[in-house]
């Protein structure tokens, strides 16, 4: 028996290289769910900017959109979908954006995801997508990855191993969140 989730409001995390956007899309497409990206809407505001789309400009444009205003950023991301009957966010890099999310969202339970992935591993995808040693060592130290190290990881409802299949991942996370609230319907 398949049972259907109550909406939920699914945040993903993780360092980048991690498999956060492909499980991202993957979770959404078996919740039936909708689907948003801080990344997607970052780069939005490059393009309308006329400003290029390297890691490095898309990190200074994210966090300007932090340092304004936390609210409005998590607010505009968020507005771009309907979250009420459930929703999977992926690319949060701060704290205080999973908390406006939760406020935004509230009586909506929110879930924060983990990806994490060995060093390694995270390096040789990152590679595969034609970064250098030196520009992903540049990405991970620019302010906007600070807390992707270490609070986010600490404050995740649920930390997921990014090597591990797709499908392994989606059931890890349906698995968890069924876990955490009585289902609303069985088919």
């Amino acid at each position: 028996m398949d049972v259907r989730l109550k909406p939920a409001v699914i945040c993903l995390s993780s360092r980048m290289g991690a498999g956060k956007s492909t499980l991202a899309n993957s979770l959404a497409g078996a919740l039936g769910w909708a689907h948003t990206s801080f990344g997607d809407y970052v780069r939005e505001i490059a393009r309308q900017r006329g400003s290029d789309q390297s890691r490095e400009a898309l990190q200074q444009i994210g966090e300007e959109l932090i340092s304004t205003n936390v609210q409005s950023f998590s607010q505009a991301v968020i507005s771009q979908l309907d979250w009420r009957n459930g929703c999977v966010i992926d690319g949060i890099r701060h704290r205080q954006v999973f908390q406006a999310i939760e406020n935004i969202v509230n009586p909506l339970p929110t879930f924060l995801v983990f990806v994490d992935i060995d060093e390694s591993v995270r390096r040789k995808r990152l590679h595969e997508r034609g970064m250098t040693d030196d520009q992903i060592d540049a990405a991970d130290r620019h302010s906007t990855e600070a807390q992707v190290r270490g609070t986010l990881k600490q404050h995740a409802d649920i930390v997921l191993d990014g090597s591990r299949d797709i499908p392994d991942l989606v059931i890890a996370v349906r698995t968890f969140i069924q876990g955490k609230q009585l289902p609303a319907t069985a088919l």
